[in-house]
């Protein structure tokens, strides 16, 4: 088997790019080498595709909007592509729907390295509830409905700490309960994480969030929207809450105007979730587990 790789990414600093420098030091732990001339291509997203090597495309998410130029040379390198890797049973879907092509493909999740499992801190008295939510924040990420409801009588035990929310909420009112941070430090994030009793995560139509991932290495139960990938990732570690009608895959849709949510949804749903205990281990998001499925595909 050849164990020479050339790997494509264009993404640096956001999610596609943090997962693809852990993917990369594991599979050079594998024994993997990146050099150019090898027969094995993986491109992140998109990338030129080469005759006599065999192309893999790793697939993040899309523009719900079949028109989009950057869909439009997504979906070039989709169907030229050998074989796709993608994120989820959501991210398959969507793709499959709006371009009407079925890939030979594998369904491989993202992975965080190790020091992202560590034992989590666990609040004896009871006094406050510490609810953590992270992103890149945009509109369908729906911060303002998630600080908004913050306010709500029952969560008066209860604290939202926002991650990279300080500008993005700059000037806006929040109830005394929410704090704001800028972004951190990646390398702080995993002991910020631990600290936290659970997150709460209420994105639409999301793919398979980084964040999500962290948060779960780390032990913390996720409150999450059903439609999406999201609900793939945290399984039986959280709370899955239907917030909208149930999403159609090919739907046209803009993400700056998500649906309007239920406040009493989310509540009782912050309300079960931190009654979720911190002790379980997700061995299948550490990052050499995810290598070496990428590494299997090689063979």
């Amino acid at each position: 088997m050849s164990k020479s790789l050339q790997i494509n990414c264009i993404h640096a600093n956001n999610g596609p790019g943090i997962f693809s420098k852990r993917l990369a030091r594991s599979l050079l732990d594998l024994g993997v080498k990146f050099e150019q001339g090898a027969k094995n291509q993986l491109s992140i997203i998109s990338g030129p595709y080469k005759k006599g090597l065999f192309n893999i495309l790793r697939l993040d998410g899309l523009y719900f909007n079949p028109e989009h130029p950057e869909n439009l040379s997504i979906f070039e390198c989709y169907k030229k592509a050998d074989h796709i890797i993608f994120q989820g049973e959501f991210c398959k879907a969507q793709y499959e729907a709006f371009t009407g092509i079925k890939k030979e493909n594998t369904i491989i999740r993202n992975g965080v390295t190790s020091d992202f499992f560590i034992e989590p801190f666990q609040d004896k008295d009871l006094k406050k509830k510490r609810i953590v939510a992270s992103a890149s924040w945009r509109r369908h990420k729906r911060l303002e409905e998630i600080i908004a409801f913050f306010d709500d009588p029952r969560l008066k035990n209860f604290e939202l700490h926002v991650l990279g929310g300080h500008d993005y909420w700059r000037g806006k009112y929040k109830p005394k309960n929410v704090n704001l941070y800028k972004f951190s430090d990646p390398s702080k994030l995993a002991s910020m994480y631990s600290q936290y009793d659970a997150m709460i995560h209420l994105s639409w139509l999301d793919w398979c969030p980084n964040t999500v991932v962290e948060a779960l290495a780390c032990g913390l139960p996720v409150l999450c929207s059903h439609n999406g990938g999201t609900k793939e990732l945290v399984r039986d570690n959280g709370i899955v809450i239907k917030l909208e009608e149930d999403y159609i895959p090919g739907t046209e849709v803009d993400l700056t105007n998500p649906p309007e949510v239920d406040r009493n949804i989310i509540v009782e749903g912050l309300l079960k979730l931190v009654e979720i205990p911190k002790d379980f281990t997700r061995d299948d998001l550490r990052i050499e587990n995810v290598a070496k499925q990428y590494y299997n595909i090689l063979k």
